[in-house]
């Protein structure tokens, strides 16, 4: 199994790497890059996605690995906006208002959290899962793709937003007298 495994990582860095590199070596012109992603994004990917789903056979066993999928990015996604989060508590310096470090570091929450779990479940998930599984779960990593973008990203969103919208009164408390309503 292990040989398994190692034969799917080895081959997911190389598909990488490759794609490094054409990037690199300009191999393909913006164009036709464009071409490439439209076609995978808007005709490839929902096709083979939809195929997936439409022969999704879910048993306990296959909900116990969304479950267990979800639950770890879910984990990873608290722990570091948690940890973003308290680095807006400590006091960094008494030259940064509250007010500011609380839209930098929201916003960063957000970010980062998202960055953390952003996965790519398709092209490391599908050989990881048939090395381990022998493809019995293949369907079931389409699952945790929607967990991802339904539940998580909305989240970091908030966070981001949130950070923008404290970016906004920290600014507009700069620009105001301290005394409040002119008049």
């Amino acid at each position: 199994m292990l040989l398994k495994l190692f034969k799917a990582l080895t081959q997911c860095v190389t598909i990488i790497l490759i794609g490094c590199l054409s990037r690199r070596l300009a191999l393909f012109s913006p164009s036709e890059a464009a071409g490439i992603s439209a076609f995978v994004g808007r005709l490839a990917m929902p096709g083979l996605l939809f195929l997936a789903m439409a022969e999704l056979e879910i048993d306990s066993e296959a909900w116990r690995l969304v479950a267990a999928i979800s639950a770890a990015k879910g984990l990873v996604f608290a722990i570091t906006a948690g940890l973003c989060l308290s680095a807006l508590c400590r006091r960094t310096s008494d030259s940064v208002p509250f007010a500011e470090r609380k839209a930098t570091w929201l916003g960063r929450a957000g970010l980062y959290a998202i960055a953390t779990t952003q996965s790519n479940d398709f092209a490391l998930g599908l050989p990881l899962c048939a090395a381990i599984w022998g493809g019995r779960f293949d369907s079931t990593i389409y699952l945790a793709a929607p967990v991802q973008l339904a539940l998580l990203n909305p989240l970091g969103f908030a966070l981001l937003e949130a950070g923008a919208e404290a970016g906004v009164e920290a600014a507009e408390a700069r620009l105001l007298p301290s005394g409040g309503g002119g008049g």
